[in-house]
């Protein structure tokens, strides 16, 4: 039983079908690309269960197919590679829509963790509920937030970091609980990723006297109930 459909949007051909063997190796049904023009036809196409996204591409680069796909109503997780290291390419990547990210080079079995950590919160999101704290609604199945009434624009790892902020609002969670269960445990994830993330949501909420998102210095973060 197939564990679902990747496709593999990377140019480089040896990481491309390494990857995609590694995939299959697993149960999973595995499409490539080493373009971003022929990705984006390819989702018009069939829509992918998750897909596998370099930044560097030739021709249209990834991260204007992320922005493309977003904006089309795509709404199945990205994972996006890079070769770069400053955080300044990694908040681009989850701005323009990529759900998650691993640098290379990577390990297979990171890469593995990053699709299954995705693919099944994919899963749960659609579970349905809504939580709220402080003015703020999140609608679980709709992956979506509002502020009194309004609909909050979000990035895909927005979305989750605040879920998770109003998930727990009312008690403080460390900068460890917040890249296990929101990064997955990505050890490659460093506090200035987080703490752009944090500024990001501020401003998107209103929030930029920090009373609803609070920083408790040297530990992590608490969200007001109220």
């Amino acid at each position: 039983m197939s564990e679902g459909t990747i496709l593999v949007v990377e140019d480089d051909a040896s990481i491309a079908r390494f990857v995609e063997l590694e995939l299959r190796h697993q149960g999973f049904v595995v499409e490539r690309a080493s373009d971003g023009a022929t990705a984006l036809e390819m989702v018009a196409n069939g829509e992918p269960d998750l897909i596998v996204l370099d930044l560097m591409l030739p021709g249209i680069e990834g991260l204007e197919v992320a922005r493309t796909l977003r904006g089309d109503g795509f709404d199945r997780p990205i994972l996006m590679l890079t070769a770069r290291s400053d955080t300044r390419d990694v908040v681009a990547g989850f701005e323009a829509g990529a759900d998650d990210y691993v640098r290379k080079p990577f390990e297979m079995p990171e890469l593995l963790s990053r699709v299954r950590a995705l693919l099944h919160r994919s899963v749960e999101s659609k579970r349905g509920g809504t939580i709220s704290a402080s003015g703020i609604e999140v609608d679980l199945a709709a992956r979506s937030a509002s502020k009194d009434g309004l609909r909050l624009d979000l990035t895909g790892r927005e979305y989750e970091l605040l879920a998770y902020l109003v998930g727990n609002a009312g008690r403080v969670v460390t900068r460890e609980e917040i890249i296990r269960d929101v990064w997955g445990g990505q050890r490659s994830t460093d506090s200035n990723v987080i703490e752009v993330f944090m500024c990001h949501l501020r401003g998107k909420i209103g929030d930029r006297s920090g009373r609803a998102i609070q920083t408790i210095r040297g530990v992590g973060y608490f969200f007001a109930r109220n």
